[in-house]
C-alpha cells in the first residue's frame, strides 16, 4: 500500500539546511517549493518522504509556518525540554499543570475567565497540581513517612489567566514559558507592543454581543491609530498596522470552545463539543492517541527473556510466578493499536518505550512473532491522552511528549468516557485473549473462584509478547468493531490513512534526542568516542576550535549505532561513526562481536574488516527475531548499565581508519613523524578539501602509497 502522510502547508521540510514549503499533498505524494527560490520544486511519494526523514540532514518541522508557532518563536528560541537545566525544567512543566488544570475546570463550566471567578476555585485547583507533581516526584521510589516533596507557590487568579491564555495561543506546548536566551534589536520589543495590541483587540471577538469579524478588524483599525497618534507625539516610532486578512486568521485561530462559549454560553459549547460516550472523536489516524497500563489477567513464569522456553514443564513450575503489566497505546480513529511493552512494574522509562513503539513501522515484530499480517501503523502523534497515572505525570514523560511536538492531555479521574477506546482493548484483552490462556487470574476473586491461577502458570515472557502480538496485529486489527460502524480497524487504517493521511514520523535526529540513551562524553581531537567508536560532525569541529572541554550531553539509539545526536547550545545534532564497520550495527550485536573479537584475538591489536564483515553476518542470522520481540519485553538497557557495560566491554577499544586521528593510533610506523603532540590540529578530523601541512624542515620525506577502504583496521588498545 502506497503511503499517505497527512502535511500541512503550515509545515516546513529542511533538507540539508534549506527550508522548503508544501506546495501540494495527495495520495501520490507531496510537492515542496524552497522557501528562498519558489522555482525550485521537489516531489516525494510517502515511501520517499519516510527515507529522506531517516537522513540525518533532513527535519520536519511541524507547523512551523503556523500562527502559534510564529507567537512561541516570538517569545522563547528552544526546540526541546531536554536541553534546559532539571529546575527550570520542573518549573515549566509545573507552569503546564496549572494551565492545563484551568482549562479543564473551564471546559466543565466551574470557572470562568474573571479573576473574581478564578479566585472561588484557586484552592482546589492548587490541591489538584500539587497531587499531581507528587505523583510524577514518586516515580523510582517508594513513598515513606516523613518523605519530603518539592512544592511551588501557586500563582494569583491573574497570573494563572495569563498563562492560560499563553498557553493556548502557543498551540499548548510548554515551551512557551521560556524566554529568549538572548535580547534581539529594539525593533523586536515594537513588534511585540503590536503583538499585545493585536491580541487585545482580537480577544474582543469573544464577547456576547457576537461581533462580527469585520467589526474586530474595524476595532484595531482605529487602536492602532490611537495608539500611533500618542506615540508619535511622544516621538516614539509607530507601530505597524496589521492587514484585515492578519485579523481574520487570528480570530481563526482562537480555540473553537472557547470561541463558542464565550459568545453563546457554556452550555451552547457543551452542546457543540460535547463528549460523546466512546469519547472525544478524532477524524485522521494519530490525531488522537489513548495510552495507559493495565495488569494483565494471566499469572506468568517471571524470567529472563530466552532463559526458560527449552525447560520442561515440571522444571518451569520452580520458577516464580507473578504477574506482568502491560502499556498499550491506541489510535481513537481506526482503534489500531499503535504499540504495546509488557514491563514487570509501571514506570516512566517503559512508558517512554511505548511512544518509541508508536512512531515506528512494527512489521518486523510481528513477521518475528509469526503474524501474517503487516504491523505498520505509525506516524508522528497530535494529542496524547493518558490518565494521571505517576509514570504519566513524571516529568521525564511529559518532557518527550512536549519534545516529540505532540500535546499532551490527562483527563480527571473517574471519567472513563474520556479515555474509553483504551478502556475498552483492556477489556477485549481480559475477555477474548485471556480465556484461551492457562493461569488466568480473571478480573476479581468472586469470578476466580478456586481456579488455580499460579500453579498452572505456564506461559514466559517470550511467549507472552508473542501472543499479544498474535491477538493484535493478526486477530483484533481483523475482527469487525462496533464503534467503527463493523469496519475493521485494519481497514479503518488503510481508508483514513489514504483519505486524510498520516502524520509523518519524527526525523531521525529528533527520535534519538527523545529516545536515545543519555550519555555525556568529553570532546577531544578524535571527536567523541562512544563504545569504543569515534563519532564527529562539522558542529564538533568547530566546538573542538572554540576549545570546548565540557561534557557533552550525547543521545544512543541502541538499534543503530550509525548515528549518535550530540548536544550543542541547546540543539541537538547528528553525528556519524568515523569507520564504516559499525554503520547499521545495533548495540546488542557490536557488543557480541566485540565479546567475541576480544576471545579469539587477544594477542592482536588489530583486525581486517574482512572478519568484522563475516562476525556480522553471522550474528545477524542467529538472533533476528529474537532480537525483534525483546523490543516489547520487560528487559531493557539504562544508562547507567551502558557506563558500566562500557568500562568494561569497550575499554581500550578504538575503531578507525589504520594511522589516523580517528582510531588514534598513531604510534605504528607509517614511514612519517608523529605529527606534534602540542598542535592541536595535527590531528583534528580534518574537513575536506583541508590544505595539508608541510613536512618539517622543507625536506621531502618517504611517501606512503595511497590507502583503501580495505585497509582500515580495528585496535584493542590496553
Amino acid at each position: 500500500m502506497t503511503r499517505h502522510f497527512r502535511v500541512s502547508e503550515a509545515d516546513c521540510l529542511e533538507i540539508a539546511g534549506t527550508a522548503h514549503r508544501l506546495i501540494r499533498s495527495d495520495k501520490t505524494g507531496t510537492i515542496w517549493a524552497r522557501l528562498d527560490d519558489d522555482n525550485v520544486r521537489l516531489s516525494f511519494t510517502g515511501e520517499e518522504l519516510l527515507r529522506l526523514l531517516a537522513a540525518p540532514d533532513t527535519r520536519l518541522k511541524r507547523g512551523q509556518f503556523s500562527d502559534q508557532s510564529a507567537f512561541l518563536r516570538l517569545r522563547c528560541d528552544f526546540r526541546y525540554l531536554a536541553t534546559l537545566p532539571a529546575e527550570e525544567r520542573s518549573r515549566i512543566l509545573w507552569q503546564t499543570t496549572c494551565a492545563k488544570f484551568f482549562l479543564e475546570a473551564e471546559a466543565r463550566g466551574d470557572t470562568t475567565r474573571s479573576e473574581a471567578s478564578v479566585e472561588e476555585i484557586l484552592a482546589e485547583l492548587e490541591q489538584h497540581v500539587n497531587a499531581v507533581e507528587h505523583s510524577g516526584q514518586d516515580v523510582g521510589r517508594t513513598p515513606r513517612a516523613g518523605q519530603g516533596y518539592i512544592t511551588r507557590k501557586f500563582p494569583c487568579a491573574r497570573t494563572l489567566l495569563e498563562w492560560a491564555r499563553l498557553y493556548e495561543r502557543a498551540g499548548r506546548t510548554p515551551l512557551v514559558f521560556l524566554r529568549k536566551r538572548r535580547l534581539g534589536p529594539a525593533s523586536r520589543k515594537l513588534v511585540a507592543e503590536a503583538e499585545t495590541l493585536l491580541a487585545e483587540c482580537v480577544f474582543g471577538y469573544l464577547d456576547r454581543n457576537e461581533p462580527s469579524q469585520q467589526d474586530i478588524v474595524n476595532k484595531v483599525q482605529e487602536r492602532f491609530k490611537i495608539e500611533n497618534n500618542g506615540r508619535a507625539e511622544a516621538g516614539k516610532p509607530c507601530l505597524p498596522f496589521p492587514s484585515a486578512r492578519t485579523v481574520r486568521r487570528r480570530i481563526k485561530a482562537l480555540d473553537p470552545f472557547e470561541v463558542v462559549a464565550q459568545r453563546k454560553g457554556i452550555e451552547a459549547a457543551r452542546r457543540k463539543f460535547g463528549f460523546y460516550e466512546e469519547g472525544l472523536m478524532a477524524d485522521y489516524p494519530l490525531q488522537r492517541v489513548e495510552m495507559d497500563e493495565w495488569q494483565i489477567d494471566l499469572a506468568t513464569l517471571l524470567g529472563d527473556s530466552g532463559a526458560l522456553d527449552g525447560l520442561a514443564a515440571g522444571d518451569r513450575a520452580k520458577f516464580a510466578v507473578g504477574r506482568r503489566w502491560i502499556y498499550v497505546a491506541i489510535d481513537c480513529a481506526t482503534r489500531c493499536v499503535l504499540g504495546f511493552r509488557i514491563v514487570a512494574t509501571p514506570n516512566a522509562q517503559d512508558a517512554i518505550r511505548t511512544l518509541n513503539l508508536i512512531i515506528q513501522d512494527k512489521t518486523p515484530i510481528s513477521l518475528a512473532a509469526g503474524c501474517v499480517s503487516r504491523w505498520d501503523h505509525s506516524g508522528g502523534i497530535g494529542v496524547l491522552v493518558t490518565d494521571q497515572g505517576s509514570a504519566f505525570a513524571a516529568e521525564i514523560f511529559r518532557m518527550a511528549v512536549a519534545d516529540l511536538g505532540a500535546t499532551y492531555e490527562a483527563p480527571p479521574a473517574g471519567v472513563p468516557k474520556l479515555r474509553a477506546r483504551i478502556e475498552r482493548i483492556f477489556r477485549t484483552f481480559g475477555q477474548q485473549l485471556a480465556p484461551m490462556l492457562i493461569g488466568r487470574t480473571f478480573s476479581n476473586p468472586t469470578e476466580r473462584g478456586d481456579y488455580p491461577s499460579e500453579q498452572w502458570a505456564a506461559l514466559t515472557d517470550d511467549e507472552l509478547a508473542e501472543i499479544f502480538t498474535l491477538f493484535v496485529v493478526d486477530i483484533y486489527h481483523n475482527t469487525p468493531h462496533s464503534g467503527l460502524k463493523g469496519e475493521t480497524p485494519a481497514n479503518a487504517w488503510k481508508r483514513l490513512s489514504t483519505e486524510q493521511g498520516v502524520t509523518p514520523p519524527p526525523d531521525a535526529n529528533q527520535r534519538r534526542a527523545v529516545f536515545g540513551i543519555p550519555l555525556s562524553r568529553k570532546l577531544d581531537r578524535h571527536g567523541i568516542r562512544v563504545f569504543g567508536v569515534n563519532y564527529t560532525c562539522p558542529m564538533l569541529q568547530e566546538a573542538l576550535m572554540r576549545g570546548a572541554d565540557i561534557e557533552i550531553p550525547v543521545r544512543v539509539d541502541p538499534e543503530d549505532l550509525t548515528h549518535i545526536s550530540v548536544c550543542l547550545g541547546h540543539e541537538w545534532h547528528s553525528a556519524l561513526a568515523v569507520s564504516e564497520a559499525v554503520h547499521g550495527l545495533s548495540l546488542d550485536e557490536w557488543q557480541t562481536i566485540v565479546r567475541d573479537l576480544r576471545t579469539r584475538f587477544k594477542e592482536q591489536a588489530s583486525l581486517s574488516e574482512d572478519i568484522i564483515r563475516e562476525a556480522r553476518r553471522k550474528i545477524r542470522a542467529i538472533d533476528a527475531r529474537a532480537r525483534e520481540l525483546r523490543r516489547i519485553q520487560p528487559q531493557h538497557l539504562t544508562a547507567e548499565a551502558l557506563n558500566r557495560l562500557e568500562s568494561r566491554l569497550f575499554l581500550g577499544l578504538r575503531v578507525g581508519p589504520k594511522a589516523s586521528a580517528a582510531s588514534g593510533d598513531l604510534e605504528k610506523p607509517t614511514g612519517r613523524k608523529r605529527p606534534n603532540p602540542d598542535d592541536l590540529l595535527s590531528e583534528v578530523i580534518e574537513p575536506p578539501n583541508a590544505p595539508k601541512p608541510p613536512s618539517d624542515g622543507g625536506q621531502a620525506g618517504p611517501v606512503d602509497p595511497p590507502k583503501s577502504s580495505d585497509d582500515d583496521d580495528w585496535s584493542f588498545h590496553g
